[in-house]
């Protein structure tokens, strides 16, 4: 890297969830690279096709907190194989994993609202929280013998001084599991995540049941976080 500038990204967030992963990942591997928020950036559009293309997107509409500095991006979200093509989405539920269910939808399947079981865990402005989106995949899925599903994030580094944009994309093998939610950490679906091995078998403990260090080792965004980084610096040491 070439200037003391290129040590800051701002990301392109207000999720603070996914603020701690990053910032834990690079405390945890001593990097001299800081990350950064612009508070000035709202709610951005997403109108992308892809988990790339929201990403990119993102990137693009957030300006760096420093003159000539990198913006990263990320979307990510859930696939859960067995309901491909639910109520139109492809995959499901894919780039709409935290709108996919709406409050009138929430009701029909759930009767009831679920309060968010984790601090980091959003609320949508109708009122679904993370929670209710857990019980509405389990509601969902029902007694399907087909578990499996996929964390996927597309993760964009933007640098608009020079209209350079480092792309990847990367998922982590899942299986969703029967029963209640269960753990109190991360955000999201982690409750009722449990990670794959090579041959398939799910483990024991959900996502929300592992520690931060735990999760981060396995964790899609830092598995795409881990590939931009590497891009990075092959392009600033050119």
């Amino acid at each position: 890297m070439k200037q003391d500038t290129d040590f800051i990204i701002t990301l392109a967030t207000r999720n603070e969830g996914k603020r701690r992963e990053l910032e834990r990942w690079l405390h945890q591997r001593h990097s001299p690279i800081r990350l950064a928020l612009n508070e000035s950036v709202g709610e951005i559009e997403e109108t992308g096709s892809t988990f790339v293309e929201n990403a990119l997107i993102k990137a693009q509409a957030t300006p760096p907190v420093v003159p000539g500095g990198w913006v990263l991006a990320e979307d990510s979200g859930l696939v859960v194989d067995a309901l491909e093509g639910l109520y139109g989405l492809s995959p499901f539920p894919g780039l709409k994993s935290n709108r996919w269910l709406t409050p009138a939808l929430r009701d029909t399947l759930l009767a009831q609202a679920y309060p968010n079981r984790m601090p980091l865990d959003r609320m949508t402005d109708g009122g679904v929280s993370n929670t209710d989106l857990c019980y509405g995949i389990l509601t969902l899925l029902g007694q399907n013998a087909n578990r499996s599903a996929q964390y996927c994030c597309g993760m964009v580094l933007w640098n608009p001084a020079d209209g350079v944009a480092i792309k990847t994309m990367e998922s982590v093998a899942l299986w969703v599991i029967e029963g209640e939610p269960r753990g109190t950490h991360g955000f999201g679906y982690d409750p009722i995540m449990l990670l794959r091995d090579d041959r398939g078998e799910p483990s024991q403990h959900t996502i929300a049941e592992l520690s931060a260090d735990q999760k981060n080792q396995i964790s899609h965004r830092g598995k795409a976080f881990q590939a931009i980084l590497a891009a990075l610096a092959n392009q600033t040491s050119q």
